[in-house]
């Protein structure tokens, strides 16, 4: 179980959803992320929009920041729409800049609404090792995609999951 203060907090308002992150964001809390996100889209009508509120981030791990970023391309390939990042603190952006997401995500200059009433994302969903380390692999590969110094980072453990997931399956 993930410590108390590392939570993900998810609220809908009118037809956007807005994800706060808090702590440190590793792979354990975010592998349901997709479906949640997933399952809570399914009733918004286009468009909308996917705010991520990196106030209160203090470490995200590549396995989440490779989901946002496969997110961000799937929602826009199927509904042209973005995730966007919004208030990122320094610790949050100095991370998404490493990676080179500051040159592939899109940030808003937006204030989250004062009304937004957020639950504890829920990461108690089961996930089968199968599923997790398709998460795993996806997520490294989309920030493989991005830039030579992530294939140069995360390469070597693409290939290590991809033999993983073929002995598995």
């Amino acid at each position: 179980m993930a410590n108390s203060e590392n939570r993900l907090l998810i609220a809908s308002k009118g037809n956007d959803l807005y994800l706060r992150a808090l702590g440190h964001i590793t792979a354990s809390l975010c592998f349901p992320l997709r479906n949640m996100i997933m399952k809570r889209l399914s009733s918004f009508s286009v468009p909308f929009e996917i705010n991520i509120d990196l106030s209160q981030t203090d470490y995200m791990d590549s396995t989440f920041l490779g989901i946002l970023v496969a997110l961000d391309k799937g929602l826009f390939a199927k509904l042209k729409t973005h995730v966007y990042i919004v208030c990122p603190n320094e610790i949050s952006l100095k991370l998404l800049r490493n990676m080179g997401l500051d040159r592939f995500l899109k940030f808003k200059d937006i204030s989250i609404p004062d009304d937004l009433v957020f639950e504890r994302f829920d990461d108690s969903i089961a996930i089968d090792e199968l599923e997790q380390l398709k998460i795993v692999l996806e997520s490294h590969d989309k920030l493989c995609e991005l830039s030579e110094e992530n294939q140069k980072r995360f390469g070597a453990l693409c290939k290590i999951l991809q033999n993983q997931l073929a002995e598995k399956e």
